[in-house]
């Protein structure tokens, strides 16, 4: 994809040839307002779930997994770089504002209400992904001052627009603006198919994930105990029942069904990482996959289900992976199914994921029984050896962090000597949970710890705390055209 001027990156008109003039064409507008890339390949390559498997028959070389694994400045628009994804952003929210406008100009704007929740959350949920990627993470003490990215809410209708970057708080006010708004606007009925697309259950996740990023801890709650109801554990991946059943196969169909309860938002993304978090050089090394789920997928810490999963590729132990997203091709030419471009499904939002925001809220607020009761609802699907007579105690997590501490945490709001070992537990959790969908960095970017990559034939490599490079540089063609680059 070439880049010639700034609406490339910062919206156009989706299509002059469209006329969305009924609900229902706003709506078949809405598919191409969810950004059509990943970023957990490069999201991944950047945190501490990865490590440097050197080099091997079937170890490939990609420059954008190897640009992030060296914190580099990516200046490539291949797939799974963060230049793509900023397009793909940039082009989602185009298409949310086009629909907008159309809105606002309708005689009958209430019959649009649904399409126009829908739209405002597909643009607030473009602009936190970019915000949290491309700026420092939300600190109520420097984000009016931290550099954001430009929030886009008008269709282009010139050829050259200037724009400029927000401040991450500015961003965060406008995607709550947008994010408040759709959640009274947005009805599930609308929608055929409703696991792709914003239900009520996907913006009140959203909803947890954003809260959390801000600490508002009484937000996350509310909003995370909307979606997982009064039986949480019910909602979750049945990693120790069913699942342990599933072939390599069935469990890549599976982990992406819209029929799955745990899967809250699904969307398609054109990528590479769907094949190359096996074999890239930059991905679940021996010594990661040794490190997070220990030997032979004996870990003895947590004694999760998931281990059992574990898949090698090619006989070569060093390409382990957990079964996750299914290889897709769109058809282009000739009747091969492996013709086209390249794509697959990825879950934006989970029940796991909200269940651990709720956790997560529950220490912060020093309610310890109901973070207990919610990582027993957690275990009743992950444990291996679940019994419901000796549940995960506080002593149990104290226990386990007794000799060997967590990272260093320094997150924006204090954390306590006793919240400690909760927090360590739940990120530990996550990253075993969130393997290969790059959740870990932004994990890593709330609580502002260090981090190291090994590297196979060299000195390694430490991004430390407070690093500028935790906010990955913009694109080259938006500093063409007059952005501000991120500091260095």
């Amino acid at each position: 994809m070439l880049f010639s001027s700034c609406e490339d990156f910062l919206g156009k008109n989706p299509d002059n040839r469209t006329r969305i003039d009924s609900p229902e064409a706003a709506s078949e507008l809405l598919v191409s307002a969810y950004p059509e890339a990943m970023y957990q390949g490069f999201a991944e390559a950047l945190s501490d779930n990865t490590g440097d498997k050197g080099l091997g028959q079937y170890i490939s070389e990609y420059l954008p997994n190897s640009e992030a694994y060296f914190w580099k400045d990516d200046n490539s628009d291949q797939y799974d770089s963060p230049t793509y994804y900023w397009s793909k952003c940039y082009l989602a929210i185009a298409h949310a504002n086009q629909v907008l406008k159309v809105i606002s100009e309708a005689p009958d704007k209430e019959a649009y209400n649904p399409q126009k929740g829908e739209a405002l959350a597909c643009r607030a949920y473009a602009h936190f992904m970019l915000v949290n990627i491309f700026g420092q993470h939300y600190n109520p003490t420097t984000s009016a001052t931290d550099l954001g990215v430009p929030y886009v809410d008008q269709p282009e209708t010139v050829v050259f627009k200037e724009y400029s970057r927000a401040t991450v708080k500015e961003v965060y006010e406008r995607i709550e603006a947008d994010l408040t708004e759709a959640l009274k606007l947005v009805k599930d009925e609308a929608y055929t198919v409703p696991k792709y697309h914003f239900t009520k259950a996907a913006l009140n996740a959203f909803a947890s994930r954003f809260y959390l990023y801000t600490g508002n801890w009484d937000k996350v709650i509310e909003h995370s105990s909307t979606v997982l109801g009064s039986n949480p554990s019910s909602k979750l991946r049945d990693w120790n029942g069913k699942y342990q059943n599933y072939t390599v196969e069935e469990l890549w169909a599976q982990y992406t069904k819209s029929e799955e309860s745990a899967n809250i938002l699904l969307t398609r993304g054109y990528t590479y990482w769907h094949t190359g978090l096996v074999v890239f050089r930059y991905s679940l090394s021996s010594a990661k996959k040794l490190e997070l789920f220990g030997e032979a997928g004996g870990d003895t810490r947590f004694d999760l289900a998931i281990n059992d999963k574990i898949t090698y590729a090619a006989g070569d132990q060093e390409l382990g992976f957990i079964p996750k997203y299914p290889r897709r091709y769109e058809q282009v030419a000739g009747t091969s199914a492996d013709v086209g471009y390249p794509n697959t499904i990825i879950p934006l939002f989970t029940m796991e994921e909200v269940l651990f925001n709720r956790i997560e809220a529950y220490v912060m607020k020093g309610d310890n029984l109901n973070a207990l009761a919610d990582l027993d609802s957690y275990f009743q699907k992950r444990n291996k050896s679940y019994d419901p007579n000796y549940k995960v105690s506080e002593q149990k997590i104290l226990d386990l962090y007794a000799t060997e501490k967590g990272p260093d945490l320094a997150p924006f709001y204090s954390v306590s000597e006793n919240q400690k070992p909760y927090i360590w537990y739940l990120l530990d959790l996550r990253r075993r949970e969130f393997i290969h969908e790059g959740m870990r960095w932004f994990d890593i970017k709330r609580f502002n710890f260090e981090i190291t990559h090994t590297v196979f034939d060299g000195a390694n490599v430490k991004l430390p705390k407070n690093d500028p490079r935790r906010a990955i540089q913009i694109p080259a063609q938006a500093v063409a055209v007059g952005l501000v680059p991120n500091p260095r």
